[in-house]
Parts: C-alpha cells; structure tokens; sequence
C-alpha cells in the first residue's frame, strides 16, 4: 500500500518547539502549519478514507529544488503530523527507511509526503 500527499512545506526542526518554565511547546509557525496540512490533507481524502500503517513502514519527503536550508530538518514535523493528529501511521519508530531530498517536481512552497509499507530491499554481502 502506498500513500501520497502534497503538503506545504514543514518548519524547520529548529522552529517546531519552544522552551519555557513549564516544559516544550508547539511554536506559533508549527501550529499554523498543522493547521495548513489539516486542511491540505483533507482536499486529497480518498474514496473510503486514509490508509493506516500500523506496522513498518517507508517515509520519504520530496522538497521543491529550490528550497533553502536543510532537507533532515523537515523531517519530524510531518512524521508527527501523520500519527497525530492524521492518524494514517502507528508511530514513526516503526519507519524502516526515512529520506529527504529535493525534487524539481515539487511546487514551491510545498512538499510531497510518500509513505510505503512495501519491506526495503536487502542485499547480502559476497
């Protein structure tokens, strides 16, 4: 089973969370975004609804060529976004394989979210 979606872009890793006296929280950008990917999620529904990938899985994240910083630092937030409040993955410490990496396919300002639970392929050594 595969799932694709296109999403806006996620912050940075470096701008998901604040510190304060009471613990971490959600920065304002992080919240704004979920919102954004909530609503971007739902135009894409498919007939009878998400798939769930309660086991192993693949998570790529195409990035537009031509964004700045760096591809890893998108990585959590839409990983998060899949298991809560998305509800299409178990939890992100079942992904198998995780990449991130530019496409010149991809609009600006958006992503594209791939999720597999095809198992990777290995290859013994000689």
């Amino acid at each position: 089973m595969i799932l694709s979606l296109d999403l806006p872009i996620p912050p940075s890793v470096n701008n998901l969370f604040g510190n304060r006296s009471g613990g971490r929280f959600k920065t304002r950008a992080y919240r704004d975004w979920i919102k954004a990917a909530q609503a971007s999620l739902w135009t894409q529904k498919p007939a009878g609804g998400f798939p769930f990938f309660d086991g192993a899985f693949a998570f790529h994240l195409a990035l537009p060529a031509g964004m700045r910083g760096d591809c890893d630092n998108r990585l959590k937030g839409p990983l998060d976004f899949l298991k809560k409040p998305a509800s299409i993955i178990a939890d992100d410490s079942k992904a198998f394989d995780t990449r991130a990496f530019r496409d010149a396919t991809v609009p600006a300002g958006m992503c594209r979210v791939v999720v597999s639970d095809t198992p990777p392929v290995t290859v013994e050594a000689a």
